[in-house]
């Protein structure tokens, strides 16, 4: 009987992986020429199904702030816009736009590829896939002038979370910064708290992000009281946010990036699961089923 059982589970977890439409996001996409610094991203996806070819499209969003690129309440109120960049894939075909589509075969990769010329822009992707089995990444690389990689580190896609949290160590003068981006198509509310290992609240503050815009920026910009401390800093929302931390060295000259951490919800936890959307992460809604036929057949 349970192997029965099985075998009609993996036959129907197959089937929505195959069929299921899936949508992620990349909370922070930059590119461009800040300071004496070149910043480019690189996204790569790919196909890992055995039958069956995956389409879909990219689509980038910038912040919403004035030319200076100073932001203020006002401007994060709106909504975000379109961001144009021009992209190479991996057989040198270049594209400027802000929305991008894809064709990968079974077992293939795709790669885009942003120019780093211009002035520095950020903002946030969302890849729209006809199936669950798309999966991606990305990398943020910095140049010096010259072109010389000073550094990189990978950025893992993200789902869009009502309540999250990211790690926060500054100790010995390191840096935090937070990128996040409203997906949702209305306004979110959000509450930004930092707590230390205890975990004690040292500080919150809010804000207001318009549907489509981003936002990114230290935890010493956040809470500039706050003293040098490990812990987190949860985000909670009325609207899903995709969200991403990076850990600077003391010197900015090195980082590495952080993925968010879900926080569980004792108050709403039927809200907090359909906001996490796990119909469009099969493989999670797989884990759990798989656990949940054990427990009554084990």
């Amino acid at each position: 009987m349970k192997r029965v059982l099985l075998a009609l589970t993996w036959i129907f977890t197959a089937t929505l992986i195959t069929s299921a439409q899936t949508t992620f996001y990349y909370p922070h996409v930059v590119n461009g020429v800040l300071g004496s610094v070149i910043w480019k991203t690189t996204i790569l996806l790919t196909n890992p199904a055995s039958s069956g070819t995956v389409s879909g499209t990219i689509s980038f969003m910038q912040d919403t702030a004035p030319p200076s690129g100073q932001r203020d309440a006002a401007n994060l109120a709106l909504a975000g816009t379109p961001l144009t960049l021009t992209l190479t894939d991996e057989a040198g075909a270049t594209a400027t736009q802000s929305s991008f589509t894809f064709s990968i075969a079974p077992g293939g990769a795709k790669k885009l590829v942003s120019t780093g010329t211009g002035q520095f822009a950020a903002g946030f992707a969302t890849v729209n896939a006809n199936s669950g089995m798309v999966s991606g990444t990305a990398i943020f690389s910095e140049y010096d002038a010259a072109g010389n990689l000073i550094g990189e580190a990978g950025v893992p896609s993200a789902a869009g979370l009502g309540r999250q949290a990211i790690f926060v160590d500054t100790v010995g003068g390191y840096n935090i910064g937070v990128a996040y981006s409203n997906t949702g198509p209305s306004t979110a509310n959000i509450t930004l708290t930092l707590l230390d290992s205890r975990p004690v609240t040292v500080a919150s503050t809010t804000q207001v992000l318009g549907p489509g815009n981003h936002n990114s920026l230290f935890t010493f910009q956040l809470f500039p009281a706050a003293p040098q401390l490990t812990g987190t800093m949860q985000i909670t929302s009325n609207s899903p946010l995709a969200s991403v931390a990076l850990r600077f060295d003391p010197s900015f000259s090195k980082f590495t990036t952080l993925p968010a951490v879900t926080l569980a919800s004792l108050i709403n936890p039927a809200v907090e699961w359909l906001q996490e959307r796990p119909w469009l992460t099969p493989l999670t809604s797989i884990a759990r089923l798989l656990g949940s036929l054990q427990l009554r057949i084990g």
